[in-house]
């Protein structure tokens, strides 16, 4: 068997559907379906179960919940594929994904396919995008050259996508990689995964082909906003440290950059929906931890003005300030959105 393809389904009987018909929908028909259901309450369960009495290619997994990185594990345990294709079970992918994959395949022998994404809301499209690099083969030296450095993010905060989903990885490269994350690692559990895989990799294909489709949901947004994503950070940075693999000559640089990259992004994340009531826990989650002093040596060659002030003001421990900041620049941005 060429593809396996999995996917983790919790709780989402609206979308399940339309996910699993884009598998079946599959002009190369040399493919298993993994539907792991990972204890959800709705009707998932049932879901699953009838496309798997209709479809021989279909096979049903039920558990106690584990979360995501947890069901995957569970998926690819069971996979048969030579190469694993992880889908998100309100995702969809392009009929002719694992046609023009196994074409890839044929013709460049990679161990890892990185596809584009189409990032759509309410069925319109929103953005595309992709790994930022020329499509075509990687190995060697300009794999060293050209990917690696973008790893976790290189002087211009440009990076390679960090998803699992959208790419296509040889089973037996993928497998001790996906098993050995943290299933209580929530945010970042797919570059923990991917991370390690790029640097062991012989071969990369960057893809310009779009053949994912992301979801953005609105009915997934918490209208809590949850400090505790900074902590969340904290667990990717140990595990990136910790792997025990050859990483990058820049890598201490590159974590540094990374976790200036999403510190900004969940500040700008919480100012833009007006959480001014948790700028208090993250000044303190930012400013006092030990991980601070990776903000202070992050240093970037091309930023845009509105990401160097955020630099600077983070640097300099005004937290509140830049969330301010953020928030006038959101407002702003909607103003002229309207106008």
């Amino acid at each position: 068997m060429i593809f396996s393809v999995i996917v983790p389904v919790y709780n989402v009987e609206k979308y399940l559907g339309e996910c699993v018909e884009s598998v079946l929908a599959q002009t190369f028909p040399d493919f298993e379906l993994i539907l792991v259901d990972d204890g959800s309450t709705d009707t998932c369960p049932a879901i699953c179960d009838n496309y798997q009495s209709q479809d021989s290619r279909i096979r049903v997994i039920h558990q106690e919940n584990k979360g995501l990185a947890g069901a995957r594990q569970t998926g690819i345990r069971h996979a048969a594929g030579k190469f694993v294709l992880n889908l998100d079970s309100d995702d969809m992918i392009e009929p002719d994904t694992l046609a023009c994959a196994y074409r890839i395949l044929i013709e460049s022998n990679p161990d890892i396919i990185s596809f584009a994404y189409r990032w759509v809301r309410e069925n319109i499209t929103i953005a595309i995008t992709d790994d930022g690099l020329p499509e075509g083969i990687y190995e060697g030296e300009k794999l060293k050259k050209h990917i690696f450095p973008k790893l976790l993010s290189d002087s211009s905060m440009e990076h390679m996508s960090y998803y699992l989903s959208g790419k296509v990885i040889k089973r037996e490269l993928l497998l001790p990689h996906q098993l050995a994350v943290n299933p209580k690692i929530s945010l970042g559990e797919d570059l923990c995964c991917v991370f390690p895989c790029y640097l062991e990799a012989k071969k990369v294909y960057v893809s310009s082909k779009i053949t994912y489709f992301y979801r953005v949901r609105t009915d997934s947004m918490s209208k809590k906003f949850n400090t505790a994503q900074v902590e969340k950070v904290w667990q990717i940075l140990e595990h990136l440290t910790n792997l025990n693999i050859a990483k990058p000559s820049d890598f201490s640089m590159q974590l540094c950059r990374y976790y200036f990259f999403m510190c900004f992004a969940i500040l700008a994340a919480a100012a833009e929906g007006n959480h001014f009531e948790c700028i208090g826990e993250l000044t303190e989650k930012i400013v006092a931890h030990k991980n601070f002093s990776y903000l202070k040596q992050a240093h970037f060659s091309h930023l845009t003005a509105k990401t160097r002030i955020g630099l600077y003001l983070i640097r300099k421990k005004q937290i509140r300030v830049l969330f301010y900041f953020l928030n006038i620049c959101k407002r702003l941005k909607s103003i002229v959105k309207r106008g």
